[in-house]
């Protein structure tokens, strides 16, 4: 699959279950579009602000704001999507920030459950369509959005089906259909699920990706499986690996380590050896979970490294950036 094929429709909703790195792929794919020639626009929901730090820039705000070359990022928030709405829709300019109060946007919110999911998915929609609050053109190729993790992504994707089947008529039935019809027309928007090869986020997985194909006829692409251990020994290094720990002799691994100027002891060795060990046990435990959820799903996976970093910055997004971009070409 060509990249730009991959990068086909303009809206890319990334999910998956809290911790997985839906932000960090997020981050990578906002990236990948960027190298393609693309003006990109990573929106987040959820004001935790880590979109911003991956790549780079500053804190996010409710307008989109220069990240990298042909990056922007936003964070959307559902009381400022509704100020806008009402002065787009009902020109309320003089009256939406009465309506728009935190305490008043929690009140009709909680009041009308799925309405800050509708307020968020309605902004996606004014960016694919090139419009801001001031009527200005957009202009974004992609629009790729951090949704929310997937035990809340089902329900966020919901809202408007929902909506348009609660209101039969007017301008409110109106737009929810134009959301319904941007969600599941697969030439504009795809969903991306990210998991982790382990039990719970694997089983997740498996289910929300059912539950898009079946009950909301959502379009899902390839899903990413992050944080893959690399094989670290060929057949006979783990031979080796095995009988210098059953007998205790570091002799081979104390000269390679002299060679290059490293003085180790025994202890430093069989540290060294014992975390061998766990890594490539990690490494069978993730390729059972891997092999579950290649089977469970029709959608191909592409598998992601993991990343030996403190803690993750722009090298490593584009590490990520340069993985995607191969593996794509080879699905």
């Amino acid at each position: 699959m060509l990249v730009e094929d991959f990068l086909e429709p303009k809206i890319l909703i990334v999910s998956g279950k809290g911790g997985v790195g839906k932000t960090t792929v997020a981050a990578a794919l906002a990236l990948v579009a960027a190298r393609q020639g693309r003006k990109v626009c990573v929106a987040e929901v959820d004001r935790k602000g880590t979109l911003a730090k991956l790549l780079g820039g500053k804190e996010l705000t409710y307008e989109p704001s220069q990240l990298l070359p042909g990056i922007w990022g936003m964070n959307i928030i559902p009381d400022r999507a509704l100020e806008e709405y009402l002065q787009v829709q009902y020109h309320m300019r003089r009256f939406s920030k009465i309506f728009t109060s935190t305490h008043f946007v929690d009140y009709i919110t909680t009041a009308g459950p799925g309405l800050k999911d509708i307020l968020v998915l309605g902004k996606v929609w004014y960016l694919e369509q090139g419009r801001q609050a001031s009527g200005s053109e957009g202009g974004f190729d992609t629009i790729i959005l951090d949704a929310p993790a997937a035990g809340h992504m089902l329900t966020f994707l919901s809202a408007p089906s929902g909506l348009s089947d609660a209101v039969r008529v007017g301008p409110i039935r109106r737009q929810a259909k134009w959301l319904v019809e941007m969600l599941r027309d697969p030439k504009r928007s795809r969903v991306h699920l990210v998991t982790l090869p382990e039990e719970m986020p694997v089983s997740e997985t498996l289910e929300t990706a059912a539950a898009l194909e079946g009950e909301l006829k959502i379009d899902a692409g390839p899903v990413f499986a992050n944080a893959l251990y690399s094989e670290l020994f060929n057949g006979p290094e783990q031979v080796e690996l095995v009988r210098m720990r059953a007998e205790r002799d570091h002799t081979p691994l104390l000269d390679e380590a002299e060679k290059v100027g490293l003085r180790l002891d025994d202890d430093d060795i069989e540290s060294l050896v014992g975390y061998a060990h766990f890594l490539e046990a990690r490494r069978t435990i993730q390729a059972t979970h891997l092999k579950q959820l290649k089977k469970g799903i029709d959608e191909p996976v592409v598998e992601l490294p993991f990343l030996f970093s403190a803690g993750l910055e722009l090298p490593d997004i584009e590490t990520l950036a340069d993985v995607i971009e191969q593996r794509v070409e080879k699905l």
